[in-house]
């Protein structure tokens, strides 16, 4: 059964039939309706390798990410897959934070003629994806990046830690602590340069403390000797988990002895005892502007396109001003 069967079948034209089965508007919608349930009913399938050669497209969109591990993925990719629409398929890949297994990566999808790729850099190397735009797919970054030919859209991690640290020097806290993993990507530095220029700028003492791996016992070795220290703790959305643990077993009290804020969008966290604190990621949002970046650039004219999106304090039950202070001005959720 082929196209010229059904339009030989309905009295209609191969264009006609092929449109329908594309669901053009320009087709009436009782013609439309008459092709595909002949269609179906005739066992008809459309050749797609075809369709694709002829449109020069292969509608498969890649997402290249440093850990999979990260929830935050979930909310992104379906994000992301919502903005493209059921015409595309969303590939998945991870990279495990090696530069050498991205580069590996990016190769094998332009050899596979991706029709676009989100990425989150494991490095500061950028020369793969240049070369990717200059093949005239299109790439958008998730982190920043000030090459001419890259697009990216990012939250505005540097503003947030930056202004989320000021609020809470404003309820009275003079000593804060950042925990953190070491700052391999560019988001993880902007958060910590954020949050240092906040705390020098009020000449409070604020240190960021590494943890090199994000287990208990790691947690517990660098923060546990220095929790009498720091009464307010920022933490990354990659240690609270093990935070919360090493607390809870130790009888720290949240918020009575240290107020806890994580840089997260867990969605448990919300629901805890007390509930917890939170710099919340704009997840889906940042999800929807790049595939948003690939579609104006796979249906237009190829442009780079450079955005920041605000992230939000939420301030919920494991966080009370300091003695003294007046009450917090965030609202919480």
């Amino acid at each position: 059964m082929t196209i010229y069967d059904i339009a030989k079948e309905l009295g209609v034209s191969p264009t006609t039939v092929s449109q329908a089965l594309n669901g053009n508007t320009r087709v009436a919608a009782k013609t439309r309706a008459r092709v595909t349930e002949f269609a179906m009913h005739n066992g008809f399938r459309r050749s797609e390798q075809a369709r694709n050669f002829r449109l020069k497209r292969t509608f498969n969109i890649a997402i290249v990410v440093y850990n999979i591990d990260n929830d935050f993925w979930c909310g992104f990719v379906k994000a992301v897959e919502d903005a493209l629409g059921e015409e595309y398929n969303v590939l998945l890949c991870n990279t495990e934070g090696n530069p050498e297994k991205e580069k590996k990566i990016f190769l094998n999808l332009m050899q596979r003629n991706v029709d676009g790729v989100i990425v989150q850099p494991a490095s500061d190397e950028k020369k793969h994806f240049t070369d990717m735009v200059r093949n005239s797919i299109p790439v958008v970054l998730l982190e920043e990046t000030e090459e001419p030919e890259l697009s990216f859209v990012k939250g505005n991690d540097h503003l947030a830690a930056y202004r989320s640290t000021k609020v809470c020097i404003e309820q009275g806290y003079r000593k804060i602590a950042f925990l953190s993993i070491p700052p391999d990507c560019v988001g993880g530095r902007e958060w910590i340069r954020g949050f240092k220029q906040a705390v020098a700028e009020e000449d409070c003492t604020g240190e960021v403390l590494y943890v090199k791996e994000t287990t208990c016992e790691e947690v517990e070795k660098v923060f546990l000797p220095r929790v009498g220290e720091f009464p307010l703790v920022f933490c990354d959305t990659h240690l609270i988990c093990m935070l919360l643990r090493v607390l809870f077993t130790h009888h720290v009290r949240i918020p009575e002895d240290l107020s806890l804020i994580a840089w997260s969008n867990k969605y448990f966290l919300s629901y805890m005892t007390p509930s917890i604190s939170i710099i919340s990621i704009p997840v889906e949002e940042i999800g929807r502007r790049a595939a948003g970046i690939i579609l104006r650039n796979l249906n237009g004219e190829p442009h780079v396109e450079k955005t920041f999106i605000d992230e939000t304090l939420i301030l919920r039950e494991s966080f009370q001003p300091s003695a003294g202070s007046p009450p917090a001005g965030v609202s919480g959720q």
